[in-house]
């Protein structure tokens, strides 16, 4: 992360705004908390919750194409933020590490916000685990898988992780999703920028979010294209990867 210089009075109301946004969504969140573990609610309670978090912190979300319901989606990964992002655009769960349903809080509102969760590791579990991917996908609520397993900058792909496209029953519509973010302006990131607004391998969540409070906002695109119809497992990993691929590349010039 960059240098920290003196902290502005801006900067002072962009804190106090990414404050009410979070306080915000803990007012909402956590009455979650207390809902049974397969209680169903409506997607307002969770919509009130990612727009608050995204008001604070002054992301605008665009997208463009439209997301097939029940589909499991493949996007790539940049931050933390992606998280309200798509819960903003698109009304789906997120394929998660089984460790995450361990995490105090965050555990419990992932499992009844309606997440699947899966061990990367486990291949003796990959049929149970693509049976219970089936099951959520066929309410007609949609999934999303970040195949890439971890961050990047957004301005190109990491490798997929094929061994996680596994999971998915042939025939599942996968509907490959490609995210970038941009100045509030519109206009595109410099790589330093990029680094920023990135949460990458050892960053620390608060000064990462502090930073990101402090830049005066940011677009969020997203574009939905085409499903594929699920098949043989590596060629749909490079099916994905291939969409996603072009469309960093062409959202750059």
């Amino acid at each position: 992360m960059g240098e920290e210089g003196p902290v502005t009075g801006r900067d002072r109301l962009r804190l106090a705004r990414a404050a009410l946004g979070l306080a915000g969504l803990f007012a909402i969140g956590w009455p979650w908390l207390l809902l049974p573990s397969r209680a169903r609610v409506g997607r307002w309670p969770a919509l009130l919750a990612w727009r608050s978090l995204l008001w604070g912190f002054n992301i605008r979300v665009e997208v463009q194409g439209k997301p097939m319901p029940g589909a499991l989606i493949v996007a790539n990964h940049v931050s933390w933020s992606d998280i309200p992002v798509f819960g903003r655009a698109v009304d789906a769960g997120f394929v998660a590490k089984d460790d995450v349903a361990g995490w105090p809080v965050i555990g419990r509102l992932t499992e009844v916000y309606g997440c699947l969760f899966v061990s990367r590791e486990a291949r003796g579990k990959v049929g149970e685990q693509a049976v219970a991917l089936a099951e959520k996908l066929a309410h007609g609520r949609s999934l999303i898988l970040f195949p890439e397993g971890t961050t990047g900058e957004g301005d190109r792909c990491l490798p997929f992780r094929s061994s996680l496209f596994a999971l998915i029953p042939p025939g599942t519509p996968v509907q490959p999703v490609t995210l970038r973010y941009y100045r509030r302006d519109g206009s595109p990131l410099d790589a330093v920028e990029r680094r920023e607004v990135s949460w990458i391998g050892d960053d620390e969540l608060a000064p990462h979010a502090l930073a990101l409070a402090q830049r005066g906002g940011l677009v969020a695109r997203l574009w939905f294209d085409e499903p594929i119809p699920a098949g043989e497992r590596k060629a749909l990993t490079k099916a994905c990867f291939e969409v996603i691929e072009s469309r960093l590349v062409e959202s750059s010039q």
